[in-house]
């Protein structure tokens, strides 16, 4: 039995990123079925037989540009959920007056803010065409995405629209206004086109993404703070 030096084990890792980072982009761009293991192995500059030796094809490897971008979201994003779910973890049980309402909206804007600025990111680009038409014609790789990420971020996000209403964090009402409101960030990111058309912007400054997350902030604190109707 042989074993691979580290510079093989070095070459090899970097051969898998460079065509993961290139099906996420020929996926992305023409679907499942119409993309090519040749054209995938053209942009990633790499023989296309090395698509089968690490990922064993064309779904081990849409398989694993998922898997990515599971990951890459949960780095981002991962942190500040965890956080969340443990303060709510602190809290369970405890009596949620005024205070642990502002609280929640707090955390809900570090959510929002956050999500925003990795939706406007450019690197999100790519993602964002792979990741929506998942949404729009699930495969069986959705999963990697709903259960590796979205999942705890609705969840975080549904609790702590129930603690800013002191309600049940079981109702479904909860869970479909945390929706609505990361929704206003994804419109970022989804409708991009006709967001900075509509805006007449160029490219997204910073500043122009502080204005974004600001927005986000007051829409989900006029909705947590609105009464609601029996």
């Amino acid at each position: 039995m042989t074993t691979e030096s580290p510079l093989a084990l070095s070459r090899g890792d970097t051969t898998r990123d460079a065509l993961i980072r290139a099906a996420i982009e020929v996926f992305g761009r023409d679907g499942f079925d119409a993309a090519s293991t040749r054209a995938i192995a053209e942009s990633a500059r790499v023989n296309q037989a090395l698509i089968g030796y690490h990922f064993g094809g064309k779904p081990g490897l849409y398989l694993a540009a998922l898997r990515f971008i599971a990951d890459s979201v949960t780095a981002r994003i991962g942190p500040i959920v965890g956080a969340i779910e443990g303060e709510l973890a602190a809290a369970e049980g405890a009596v949620i007056d005024r205070k642990a309402a502002r609280r929640s909206i707090a955390l809900l804007h570090e959510l929002t803010d956050a999500f925003v600025k990795m939706l406007t990111s450019d690197e999100s680009s790519a993602w964002a065409r792979l990741i929506l038409r998942e949404q729009q014609d699930p495969s069986e790789g959705f999963d990697l995405l709903y259960d590796g990420i979205m999942h705890r971020i609705l969840g975080a996000a549904s609790r702590l629209v129930a603690r800013a209403r002191g309600v049940d964090p079981g109702l479904e009402a909860c869970r479909l206004t945390a929706i609505a409101i990361l929704g206003q960030a994804l419109v970022f990111r989804a409708a991009r086109a006709a967001v900075m058309r509509e805006m007449g912007w160029k490219r997204l400054t910073p500043g122009e993404i502080e204005a974004i997350q600001a927005e986000v902030r007051r829409n989900t604190a006029a909705i947590l703070e609105a009464p609601r109707s029996r």
